[in-house]
């Protein structure tokens, strides 16, 4: 039994609810305050005044993706090509090179083929879905290209010439990755990784092995690609642990904007693109139907106006089973009609605030008409759908208090500007996103919440996060993380 004093425990059932001391047991909250006067606690751990949250989660990241982010050279937020290439050429050793985070500054297979065109070079855009490569890339997988750049599947063509990772190279990855994590108060991330690394079954024996010594509420969608993996490996839908879930099969249907994959109402800017669809209509609808034989949920990647319309369509012909939900993942851009479509659906959708903040202004330069909807948060919650806050990372930094004030302010980091005020949300209703409704997807009624009976995942800050300023977001520092009443990190003021 443990008491945990010097605390403002903020317990997330309505603003400004606070107690001030609680008790844990066997990993659960036990009391709070008069309740818990006069038991005997085997320790007592002083909190020194920060202010304590249920545990923060992250909705939709992908933990081996960003633990190698951190082991590679990293472009990310970088502009300058200049600055771009002496980074790649420091990193360069005469072996393969593969560097992460890329933002789009002019850098093509020239520049890279200056570097060494024997080698194979991939520089990884920061969306994820694009590759810059150098020559000896493309030799070898005999496809002319004559800037360098690939997209969707050819750039997971190129990626698979690369040198695999070992099995020990992908439970370093997740370990750097939750460590990271910690630092910024996540207690548990939903994360797609099932298919991008070795076989299935090894990349979950990962998984298995590392969480096995390192508490970490992880929740894995499990990639159609690795759907049949699945269901011959008898694992079951959901709980595998109390620290590991396998959820719903992740899906494609776009693309992105920066590529202009993303299916879009209106075509690209002096194009006829409207984007694609990465399965035909009638392949994807085979894909849910398959979902739907074996009683499973559907976790959905769509980006595009258009891609958002066809995807409830088909939804709505195959919905899931009664009590099961799906996810929609991303959903920046909506038609005006959307959201009432959405209403009373059996789905939540798994939101990136700050790709606002790092997609706006220049994602408007894509369109030959601005969608009538652009990150539509606050009538997406007046409408009752459910959102989960998320950070895509290693496509952002997958730091909540970044999301949490993309949600409340609008601020680009571009120009600094505020955009579309009116779908901004207030601080508890965001705070919420990465505590309390990001639980949703769990199927678990005892998370997300500071009551009695529920978890104790905690997330200390130093700072009560409902009275921050907008520049208060990036400083406001983690003091605690703690999982199933184990502190995993710690700061000293």
């Amino acid at each position: 039994m443990k008491k945990w004093i010097n605390g403002i425990f903020h317990t997330m059932e309505k603003p400004g609810a606070v107690k001030h001391q609680m008790a844990t047991d066997q990993g659960l909250i036990v009391g709070f305050d008069d309740d818990i006067d006069g038991i005997v606690f085997d320790e007592i751990i002083d909190l020194k005044g920060a202010h304590i949250y249920p545990g923060f989660v992250d909705a939709h990241l992908h933990l081996l993706g960003y633990g190698r982010m951190l082991s590679r050279p990293n472009l990310n937020k970088i502009k300058d090509k200049d600055q771009v290439i002496a980074i790649l050429e420091k990193a360069y050793q005469d072996k393969p090179l593969f560097a992460e985070g890329y933002f789009e500054c002019g850098l093509t297979k020239s520049d890279l083929n200056q570097i060494s065109n024997k080698e194979l070079i991939m520089v990884r855009h920061n969306d994820y879905h694009s590759l810059t490569v150098n020559d000896a890339v493309l030799n070898m997988m005999d496809y002319e290209s004559e800037d360098g750049v690939l997209t969707e599947e050819s750039a997971e063509q190129a990626m698979r010439l690369f040198p695999p990772h070992t099995f020990e190279d992908l439970k370093d990855f997740l370990k750097k990755s939750i460590q990271k994590l910690n630092a910024f108060g996540i207690t548990g991330g939903h994360s797609d990784d099932l298919s991008y690394y070795n076989s299935f079954d090894e990349t979950l024996s990962v998984f298995d092995e590392v969480l096995n010594v390192i508490p970490f509420r992880t929740h894995l969608l499990v990639h159609h690609h690795v759907l049949d993996d699945f269901l011959k490996s008898g694992r079951t839908y959901m709980d595998q642990t109390p620290y590991l879930q396998l959820g719903s099969i992740k899906m494609f249907y776009d693309g992105t904007v920066s590529s202009k994959t993303a299916l879009m109402k209106a075509p690209y800017r002096n194009t006829d693109m409207h984007g694609l669809r990465i399965h035909e209509k009638l392949e994807f609808e085979r894909m849910i139907q398959k979902v739907r034989a074996h009683h499973l949920t559907a976790a959905i990647h769509v980006i595009g106006d258009q891609g958002v319309l066809e995807v409830i369509e088909i939804l709505k012909k195959y919905p899931p089973k009664q009590g099961q939900f799906d996810r929609l993942i991303h959903t920046p851009w909506m038609d005006q009609k959307t959201p009432d479509y959405l209403k009373g659906m059996a789905l939540s959708i798994d939101i990136q605030p700050q790709f606002l903040s790092s997609d706006l202004p220049w994602a408007f330069d894509y369109f030959e008409k601005t969608p009538e909807l652009v990150f539509p948060w606050k009538t997406l919650l007046d409408h009752n759908i459910i959102l989960a806050g998320s950070s895509d990372a290693p496509i952002e930094i997958p730091n909540p208090l970044l999301g949490i004030r993309a949600l409340v302010y609008r601020i680009s980091d571009h120009d600094h500007k505020a955009y579309g005020l009116k779908e901004a949300i207030p601080i508890f209703d965001a705070i919420k996103l990465y505590t309390t409704s990001v639980q949703f997807s769990t199927m678990k009624s005892n998370r997300g919440y500071l009551k009695k009976g529920y978890i104790a995942d905690l997330t200390g800050f130093e700072k009560d996060l409902e009275k921050l300023s907008e520049p208060e977001f990036e400083t406001t520092k983690v003091l605690w993380t703690i999982i199933d009443e184990k502190v995993v990190f710690q700061k000293e003021k």
